[in-house]
C-alpha cells in the first residue's frame, strides 16, 4: 500500500507563532523540530498499519523544512519548492491514498491559526465556480486528478471542520482548538504524536469509504488580491482572464492545473 503524505506547517501541534514558521525567525528551528516529530509519528503510524510505501512532501514555503537527519528511515522524502503543476512530485494512481498533516483553513476563517490561501501577503480569498476554497480543496482536487483520496486531514478545529465540509468520509484528527490567527489552546505535541498514530490507523481503515475529490468543469476561479498593484500586474484578456473590479480578477478554464497556474 502507498500513502502520500503532504505536510504543511501551520496545522502542526504547538505551532502557532509566525516565529515558528519563518526561516531565520527565533523560534523557526523549534517549529522544524515540531514538524519533523509529528511527520515521524505518522509515518510510524503508516508502517504499522501496512503501509509498505511512503512519500512525504515537504509543503511549507521554501518546502525545505523537516529535520533531514532526524527523519523516519522508512519513508522517502520530496523537498523543495515546485510550481502549482508539480505540486505533488512523483505521484499517479498506484497510490492508495494521501494524507494533508498540518494543514490550515482558507484565507478569512475566522479564529483560525494563520488562515491563508496560499500566501497571506497576495490572496484574500478565492471561490471555485462560486464556492469559496483553500488549500484544502485545491490540493484534494489536484490529488483527485490522479485518482487518489484523501484519507486524512489533520490541523486546528477550523481546518477540521472545513475538511468534513467538502471530504465527508475523510477522517480528521484536530492537534489544537484555534482561539485567534496566533493563539490557540494547545495540546501536548508530545500527546498528539501519540493519538496521530491512531488517527493514521483509523484513516487506513476508512480508505474504502474515500473517493478522489473532484469538481466538473469548466472552471472560473475568482481571486481576490490584497492590493490593487497586485492586479495590476496579471495581464488580462476579458475572456480567459476577467478584471471585476480593484481586487478581484475571475480566471476561467476547462483544466484545473492550467486555471491553478495561472493564478498561483
Amino acid at each position: 500500500m502507498k500513502i502520500y503524505v503532504c505536510v504543511d506547517m501551520e496545522g502542526i501541534a504547538g505551532i502557532v507563532l509566525p516565529s515558528q514558521l519563518r526561516q531565520g525567525e527565533s523560534f523557526y528551528q523549534e517549529g522544524r523540530h515540531l514538524m519533523t516529530e509529528e511527520v515521524n509519528a505518522v509515518v510510524d503510524g503508516l508502517l504499522e498499519a501496512g503501509a509498505t510505501e511512503v512519500i512525504v512532501r515537504d509543503m511549507h514555503a521554501s518546502g525545505f523544512n523537516l529535520l533531514i537527519d532526524q527523519l523516519h528511515p522508512d519513508a522517502s522524502y520530496f523537498m523543495g519548492a515546485s510550481k502549482i503543476e508539480d505540486r505533488f512530485p512523483g505521484i499517479d494512481s498506484s497510490f492508495h491514498g494521501a494524507i494533508l498533516l498540518g494543514y490550515h483553513a482558507m484565507a478569512g476563517t475566522k479564529h483560525a491559526v494563520r488562515d491563508h490561501t496560499f500566501s497571506s501577503m497576495t490572496f484574500i480569498g478565492m471561490e471555485l465556480n462560486g464556492q469559496p476554497i483553500g488549500e484544502i480543496g485545491i490540493d484534494s482536487l489536484l490529488l483527485g486528478l490522479h485518482q487518489v483520496p484523501v484519507l486524512l486531514v489533520t490541523g486546528d478545529d477550523k481546518t477540521c471542520q472545513e475538511a468534513e465540509q467538502i471530504l465527508p468520509h475523510t477522517t480528521t484528527y484536530q492537534t489544537k482548538t484555534a482561539w485567534g490567527r496566533h493563539s490557540a489552546l494547545m495540546k501536548s505535541p508530545r500527546k498528539v504524536n501519540m493519538e496521530i498514530k491512531e488517527a493514521v490507523k483509523q484513516a487506513l481503515f476508512n480508505q474504502a469509504q474515500c473517493l478522489p475529490y473532484s469538481s466538473t468543469g469548466p472552471y472560473e476561479l475568482k481571486v481576490q488580491y490584497m492590493s490593487t498593484d497586485l492586479a495590476d500586474a496579471v495581464q488580462t484578456d476579458g475572456i480567459h482572464q476577467v478584471r471585476l473590479d480593484g481586487l478581484t480578477i475571475v480566471y476561467k478554464d476547462t483544466n484545473l492545473v492550467s486555471l491553478f497556474s495561472k493564478a498561483l
